[in-house]
């Protein structure tokens, strides 16, 4: 039912309207000054405000500048019974959706009411639309299924695209975790709703529960306004919870809470706010692990954990690098200007020996930078952009070699394939990476450096 919001001072006036609105099928709440109204806001979520002008203390033009100001989304109209071209004018420059003199019949009010609202979803829609339109592109090309194994991954979705069971992906990084999850959402009953992505790695533990919840004014010093938390901007859509290994431990509880009930409260609130989510969750931990090490609580994990898909690394879907590397390249080349329309076999044939340590998304990376470089109408180059020592797993060194300068080249071998372990392994986090190799970021940099490799590669 759509909430709105009646400010006016004159109790004579207000109450047969509130009952004309009421009977229309709308939720009414009152407030009799622009500040009664302002606390109302902060408290509570609303459709629509149907403000007077002249009240005690701040004028409905005034109070209409400050609700455009701090909720730019939500429809207003004015109401006078001082009618003039200036304070309609005054009204509209306030950011009034309408404006409309007393008295007036209740036909009027109510068309005027339901017409504010209805753009107002509209606009939303518009907005949804838009993302939309800007996924289209990832959403579909680039889930290519000519591996059995992605023909499989592709079938789940149909199956449970309609549904609101929550998924748990997990895989390397670069896989296309995040793709998976717009691909789910956006072919499913949701697909004109918000796709909500909180990056769980990337929020400081001290700022996760207020991101993901929200937070009242004055919860805490900075706090001068109400802010919706991210769980609540995706009601009646998906949450995708990226990298959500990363998730403080203590706020673990309460995102289990709002999974299970649908219901959360704001930092420094009182009021439980329900909201209609389907949770998607990735990440390229072993949860099971980090939950017998009491990083991850067991409750979480069985409750995120209730349809998984697991997306196998691009070198055990090799079935899928050529046409994903065909795709990049009708991308780059359109986006760049350029005619290139075939890839060299000799191009494809680098591709097909190299491991992808950052998968899908070093494929992506490399396929860029060689459209940039090449000057012709074939790629040709992408063998300039892949290491041949990492083409394969075995290394080659001649044992005929002096004894000292097979030995270094074992090494530097071994200390590369060494570094890309645990880079994979840490998901790209230099200091993570570090950590598991028993150094500190400097040596470990200096390593990355001396063998030509970058950390974005492995996100």
């Amino acid at each position: 039912m759509k909430k709105v919001l009646l400010v006016d001072d004159e109790v004579i006036f207000v109450k047969p309207l509130a009952k004309t609105i009421e009977k229309a099928g709308y939720e009414v709440d009152v407030a009799c000054s622009a500040e009664e109204a302002m606390e109302k806001l902060r408290g509570d979520e609303f459709d629509l405000v149907l403000t007077d002008v002249r009240m005690p203390g701040a004028s409905g033009i005034d109070f209409t500048s400050w609700v455009k100001a701090e909720y730019p989304d939500l429809p207003v109209i004015v109401m006078t019974a001082y009618g003039s071209i200036k304070t309609a004018v005054s009204a509209m420059k306030a950011g009034a959706e309408d404006y409309i003199l007393k008295p007036f019949d209740p036909e009027e009010i109510l068309l005027l009411i339901g017409r504010a609202i209805e753009f107002s979803d509209l606009k939303a829609e518009k907005r949804a639309r838009a993302e939309r339109s800007q996924d289209q592109f990832l959403r579909g090309s680039l889930l290519v299924a000519e591996s059995p194994a992605m023909k499989r991954i592709l079938a789940m979705v149909e199956e449970l695209k309609d549904l609101d069971t929550t998924v748990l992906i997990t895989g390397e990084t670069g896989t296309g975790k995040q793709l998976l999850a717009k691909t789910i959402h956006y072919r499913g009953v949701r697909r004109d709703r918000p796709f909500v992505e909180v990056n769980c790695a990337a929020i400081p533990e001290t700022l996760f529960e207020s991101e993901l919840f929200g937070f009242t004014r004055g919860a805490f010093t900075g706090a001068t306004k109400d802010k919706k938390g991210l769980i609540q901007l995706a009601h009646g859509g998906t949450l995708f919870l990226d990298e959500v290994g990363e998730v403080p431990l203590p706020s673990q509880a309460k995102l289990l809470r709002a999974i299970q009930e649908k219901k959360f409260i704001r930092i420094g609130g009182t009021r439980e706010i329900e909201v209609d989510v389907r949770i998607i969750a990735a990440t390229n931990k072993n949860l099971e692990e980090e939950v017998e090490k009491g990083r991850f609580r067991r409750d979480l994990y069985y409750r995120l954990n209730v349809y998984p898909i697991h997306i196998p690394p691009l070198r055990e879907r090799r079935e899928d690098i050529e046409p994903l590397a065909r795709l990049f390249l009708e991308n780059y080349s359109r986006k760049m200007g350029k005619e290139i329309r075939e890839i060299s076999r000799d191009s494809i044939k680098v591709m097909h020996l190299y491991d992808w340590p950052g998968n899908v998304r070093e494929l992506q990376n490399v396929i860029e930078r060689a459209v940039i470089s090449c000057r012709g109408p074939i790629l040709d180059n992408v063998g300039d952009f892949v290491s041949p020592s990492r083409r394969e797993d075995t290394i080659d060194v001649s044992l005929d070699s002096p004894f000292r300068e097979a030995k270094e080249k074992v090494v530097a071998e071994f200390e590369r394939k060494y570094l890309e372990h645990v880079l994979r392994k840490a998901g790209g986090k230099l200091t993570e990476a570090a950590r598991l190799a028993g150094m500190d970021n400097k040596n470990f940099s200096e390593k990355l450096k001396k063998y030509n490799l970058s950390i974005r590669d492995f996100r």
